[in-house]
């Protein structure tokens, strides 16, 4: 990258596009704000050089975690709002309006988080048992609101390999007082048989309703639908896809890191014979889901193209990002 920025910028950028490449951020609304939070250090601290770190590490940030639609079309909000200002006000202002054009931005999906996890609790009875996959910070505030209204449940979490997820969420729910359980990712179909609902989050969700999750969901899905057992996702239409409308279409994350998988005293043995692949994301059908909690209620997989026909138009008529970056670069200093 340039060396017209920090030795600073650089270095803790450089840390953020390989946390977002290896999956280390756990949660896609969590990758988005390390993203925003990053622009807002770089407003603040180095407000001269805003537009040229924009142009040049939104594709790396972008790049590094392709599946995160959250974090792409959050990015896209601030963009939109930021080029905005430039053209009106222009760019000493805006630069100085960036940090409350994020600020805003996040207060919204955090009150869009809340509503999601209020109507979702709701689904969740005395005597039931939940499953849910990897780590969802919506999801755990909504099991965490189901508990405040009194409801007696048990949740069983998968261990969610290969990043591990699920000891993240399982730790967080015992802090809660939430009853819980762990499980090996290949006990799914043997314990589905003792789940009342699964309950998942999403990465990102397509325009015509598969959900991009972390890799096993599909197949809990899969025998959830064999056990007759209900599939909810928990997903703001902030994680809807708007440029594309098949999940397959999303390049996937896979890892290449044979201690994930693989004891360490094992790996001298093993070296050279085996080949590893750790795919960190996989793509659930919409047949397998059974509704999408959103802000708006709860929607059925094959109605998700018509709220995005609501906001954003069909074809949704939204600006790049490659196109919003480009506004930017025209006041880029050099």
């Amino acid at each position: 990258m340039s060396s017209l920025l920090s030795t600073e910028i650089i270095k803790m950028s450089e840390k953020l596009a390989a946390d977002l490449r290896s999956g280390r951020i756990l949660g896609s609304t969590e990758a988005a704000y390390k993203v925003l939070d990053m622009i807002d250090f770089v407003s603040r601290n180095y407000p001269d050089l805003l537009n040229k770190y924009l142009v040049e590490w939104i594709p790396v940030f972008m790049e590094a975690r392709p599946t995160s639609l959250v974090m792409i079309n959050l990015t896209r909000q601030f963009l939109r709002e930021y080029v905005k200002l430039l053209k009106s006000v222009g760019n000493e202002k805006a630069t100085h309006k960036a940090h409350e054009i994020i600020n805003r931005i996040k207060q919204n999906i955090e009150e869009v988080k809340e509503v999601i996890a209020t109507l979702g609790s709701r689904r969740i009875s005395d005597g039931d048992v939940i499953l849910t996959h990897s780590y969802s910070a919506t999801v755990i505030k909504l099991l965490s609101k189901a508990q405040e209204r009194g409801v007696k449940f048990s949740v069983i979490v998968t261990e969610s390999r290969p990043i591990g997820e699920g000891l993240h969420t399982i730790e967080i729910l015992n802090k809660i007082g939430i009853k819980t359980t762990l499980i090996v990712d290949s006990a799914v179909r043997f314990i589905m048989k003792k789940v009342s609902k699964v309950i998942v989050g999403a990465d990102a969700v397509a325009a015509n309703g598969a959900v991009i999750n972390k890799v096993g969901t599909s197949a809990i899905a899969l025998a959830a639908k064999e056990a007759r057992v209900r599939t909810y996702v928990a997903a703001g239409t902030y994680k809807f896809g708007f440029e594309t409308v098949f999940g397959e279409l999303i390049e996937g994350v896979i890892l290449n890191e044979p201690t994930l998988i693989i004891p360490e005293e094992e790996l001298s043995t093993l070296t050279g014979k085996v080949i590893v692949k750790e795919p960190l994301f996989d793509v659930t059908p919409p047949e397998y889901i059974d509704a999408i909690i959103t802000e708006y209620g709860l929607i059925a997989p094959q109605a998700i193209p018509i709220i995005v026909r609501e906001l954003h138009g069909w074809p949704p008529r939204l600006e790049s990002i490659d196109e919003l970056l480009k506004e930017v670069s025209r006041y880029a200093q050099v």
